[in-house]
């Protein structure tokens, strides 16, 4: 018994370290994490972040920040975030062994598991992803783990979408014939994320379902069913009071702008729908068929057709707080789980070859699995050596580090909109960027207001507007391509590089 616990560990920890390398993480801090890292870094003393007037407003994600404190607080590094992250793709990884291993007993033979863990890393690897946006193109490199309108659970950066993880488990826990605990585990997911209330919605619906298709009686669903609901229960009273919106007409007004201006992609079938998630159809259809004599079946089934209803209630409707529900959502892990069915099933029919049954042949396919995983664990650490280094050669750099040493308590950055990483990099207050959002209707409208104002000055560089700025805004510095040349009273330049330079601000009279 300690023997195979013991194994069962170091295969844990062998293959997750594998995967983790192979997948590659983006360097810290990039893309989504600027938002999602912004309210715990400012709660843990970051810069002056506190000061942020985006780090103010209504956090959507509280559970991840208190992580993102607690942890900031106590090490003072990054670090843990990078390992944080390999711990949840192991979660992923194993959750769809597990789930393979359930449907089609890979473990009967001696190479199968080997075989299903190595493609799995490399439908998964950055080297893989590489080379299907050079051959397809970069929409499609996500295309064998990601679901519909460019959302997937797994992805470059570290953010609380990634607790998706832990939807894959629950379904695993499922088939293990343990319900109670799969349902809470869905319900977590949701707590971490709370975009995950229906996804987890969906699959608690299709346990109750299944578990009283087998008993024929109503109390251990109800039971089930309460179960996640005490532990999704805060959560939901948190989103309800405080994302409800306010009056009728600002909710529609900030819905509108998150929908058709600001995440389109997410939000717009008309804009995420293509040949590729026709693709991503058919993969999962295929995974539905081969699992349609387990009770896997009910994990796939009710999620989609919950999906498929709400879909097309949101095109006939043109509702957009349905589309900010993103019922399509759910394909984030009914195309991984998909696809992990049809490469179990491949594997299990190859490996039940009497051709390859011989010794020789073993070894050999073996070996040739030990080069897959090897050569996707080297290009994923060479993809993330460049990316540091990339990261570091960015243009903007140089400015972010001279403001992160010389900023002030009270200062305010005026910047370029698409300078996303700014406020993680230097720990200074932005007025607004494109990237980073709230969800409160008023906090939306205001974004709205700030990012329509900064556009105006970076388009025209008025020394009227820029006053404005400062006086009513209370802007005290402003960042400037150094290409755009400004000659306005009051703005003295204080740094200057090839690309960019700053300008303080003097106060107002």
């Amino acid at each position: 018994m300690k023997n195979s616990v013991f194994r069962g560990i170091t295969a844990f920890i062998l293959w997750t370290s594998l995967f983790a390398i192979a997948y590659s993480q983006a360097p810290l801090y990039t893309s989504n994490q600027n938002q999602y890292f912004l309210h715990g870094l400012a709660e843990a003393g970051f810069g002056n972040l506190d000061r942020d007037w985006l780090a103010n407003t209504l956090d959507p994600t509280p559970v991840f920040s208190a992580m993102v404190k607690l942890t900031y607080s106590t090490f003072q590094t990054k670090v843990w975030f990078y390992l944080y992250y390999a711990l949840l793709m192991g979660v992923y990884l194993f959750s769809l062994y597990g789930i393979a291993e359930a449907l089609f007993q890979l473990s009967l033979s001696r190479i199968a598991p080997l075989i299903f863990l190595s493609v799995e890393t490399l439908i998964h690897s950055a080297g893989l992803r590489f080379a299907l946006a050079r051959l397809i193109s970069t929409d499609d490199a996500y295309i064998l783990e990601e679901g519909f309108a460019g959302q997937r659970i797994l992805g470059p950066v570290f953010q609380p979408s990634t607790f998706g993880v832990l939807l894959a488990l629950s379904i695993w826990l499922f088939l293990r014939r343990k319900p109670n605990l799969a349902a809470i585990t869905a319900a977590l997911a949701a707590v971490v994320h709370p975009t995950y209330l229906l996804s987890a919605a969906a699959l608690t619906l299709a346990y109750l379902l299944a578990v009283y298709r087998d008993t024929r009686r109503l109390k251990q669903p109800l039971l089930i069913g309460l179960a996640a609901l005490a532990v999704a229960l805060p959560i939901l009273v948190y989103v309800w009071s405080a994302f409800g919106g306010t009056t009728g007409e600002m909710a529609t007004q900030a819905r509108h702008i998150l929908v058709y201006y600001r995440i389109p992609h997410h939000a717009l079938v008309s804009e995420w729908f293509d040949t590729s998630e026709l693709f991503k159809l058919v993969v999962i259809l295929v995974g539905m068929f081969l699992a349609r004599r387990s009770r896997i079946l009910w994990a796939l089934l009710v999620p989609f057709g919950v999906a498929l209803l709400l879909t097309l209630l949101q095109l006939l409707t043109h509702n957009d707080a349905l589309a900010l529900l993103f019922p399509w959502r759910v394909s984030i892990f009914l195309v991984p789980l998909a696809v992990a069915i049809i490469l179990a099933y491949l594997v299990s029919r190859l490996s039940a070859w009497r051709s390859l049954q011989s010794p020789a042949r073993q070894r050999a396919i073996s070996s040739a699995c030990a080069i897959l995983v090897v050569l996707s664990v080297a290009v994923g650490a060479i993809r993330f050596t460049l990316d540091l280094q990339r990261q570091k050669l960015e243009p903007e750099r140089r400015v972010q580090s001279y403001i992160a040493v010389h900023q002030a308590r009270g200062d305010v950055y005026l910047i370029p909109v698409k300078m996303q990483d700014f406020r993680l990099v230097t720990g200074a207050p932005a007025y607004v960027d494109f990237k980073s959002i709230p969800y409160h209707d008023t906090d939306v409208l205001e974004w709205y207001r700030r990012l329509r104002l900064a556009d105006e000055f970076y388009k025209t560089l008025d020394c009227q507007k820029l006053a404005d700025l400062a006086s009513q805004e209370g802007i005290t510095h402003a960042v400037l391509p150094a290409s755009s040349l400004l000659n306005c009273p009051g703005a003295v330049e204080t740094y200057r590089d090839t690309s960019y330079a700053l300008y303080w601000l003097s106060p107002p009279d």
